[in-house]
């Protein structure tokens, strides 16, 4: 939702480098990822509900400082806070998946629950936008305010603990150590958890890069975020796809699949003069992304598969090594933009090739 309002931001805090505001997203990405180390432990210490609404109270606390941010530097404070806060439902909410369902059903549900947290992202610059032509950009932050708020609430109500005292372990250092070695000696699940990363990373590098491509490459002003929402129907189409599949096929296949799918269509479109046309560069991103839908699901229900009996560091450590390489890969990205997508098509050939070689190396 802040997108929309990068250039109204950058005037109001007087900056003089306006790619400084798309820090405001990356530093969330990595508020979330390196707090998702801690939460997986503490749930599994303490139950789940209590992690979660610790996570929302900061991510409420966040939301207030950036809205009252007098520069780059506390609204960047707020960013990371509100980072910080979302680790709790972000990983826990793939943890409580996890205590609750097995197998396939493990399966769809995770990524029902990655399908949205990736979908959102994607729609909201079109709310944002609505919410930019009648007030001021500090206003989406109320907005986020009441949003957490009212998750805060629902999830009260709705949710109810899915770790039971006499399943909860102690707060160690020992069962820390001894959790995280577990995962790391599993080539398959730090597998899986790179190629989850790596094309984050891209991912998130789109997210950041894209009001610049679509607003002012393609010149498309303010009609944007509808072209940026209408890219959004690619990763919906493969929910659907993946849901009615995966049971047939298998997370494996659907996985090669979709990364043949990049690899492809990536090395196809270098072979275009650049700078793209836009209708190329829809089609491209349209691919990529119902790749990236089918990918993400798969890779987190396939990396904590193992990982039933601690769900929770299981959760943290993957979800945590996913967005601690994905969010310094996205700032990389964004530093080399040229001006034209040329960057963005590379990284993504670059990033399927290697998560291909990551996939058969850890398959044998």
């Amino acid at each position: 939702m802040l997108l929309p309002a990068f250039d109204a931001m950058s005037l109001s805090l007087k900056l003089e480098d306006k790619s400084q505001i798309q820090l405001s997203v990356s530093l969330l990405y990595l508020g979330t990822g390196i707090s998702q180390l801690f939460y997986g432990a503490l749930s599994d210490a303490f139950g789940r509900k209590k992690v979660i609404y610790s996570g929302y109270i900061l991510f409420l606390v966040g939301c207030l400082l950036s809205f009252s941010s007098w520069n780059i530097h506390s609204l960047l404070a707020g960013q990371i806070i509100q980072g910080i806060g979302l680790g709790a439902p972000r990983v826990l909410s793939i943890t409580i998946a996890r205590d609750k369902f097995v197998g396939e059903k493990m399966a769809k549900t995770i990524s029902l629950v990655v399908a949205i947290n990736v979908i959102v992202p994607i729609v909201s610059p079109m709310l944002g936008k609505f919410i930019l032509e009648v007030s001021t950009w500090r206003a989406l932050f109320v907005v986020f305010f009441c949003f957490g708020l009212i998750a805060f609430v629902l999830f009260g109500f709705r949710i109810e603990e899915t770790l039971l005292g006499e399943k909860r372990k102690n707060f160690t250092f020992k069962h820390i150590l001894s959790a995280i070695l577990e995962i790391f000696k599993n080539k398959k699940a730090v597998g899986y958890t790179i190629i989850a990363g790596l094309f984050s990373g891209v991912f998130i590098a789109y997210l950041n890069l894209s009001q610049e491509i679509f607003e002012f490459q393609y010149q498309l002003g303010n009609q944007y975020p509808y072209y940026f929402g209408f890219l959004a129907l690619s990763i919906g189409l493969a929910l659907i796809f993946n849901a009615k599949l995966v049971e047939k096929l298998g997370m494996r296949l659907l996985v090669k699949s979709a990364i043949t799918c990049s690899i492809v269509v990536s090395a196809i479109t270098l072979g275009f003069h650049q700078p793209l046309s836009l209708w190329v560069f829809i089609f491209f991103m349209f691919l990529q992304l119902f790749s990236y839908g089918i990918l993400v699901g798969n890779l987190t229900s396939l990396a904590m598969a193992p990982f039933g009996h601690i769900a929770g560091m299981g959760s943290s450590i993957i979800g945590a090594v996913s967005t601690l390489l994905s969010a310094p890969l996205s700032i990389v990205i964004g530093m080399y933009y040229d001006g034209t997508t040329f960057i963005l098509i590379l990284v993504f050939l670059l990033t399927a090739c290697l998560s291909m070689l990551i996939h058969r190396f850890i398959e044998g």
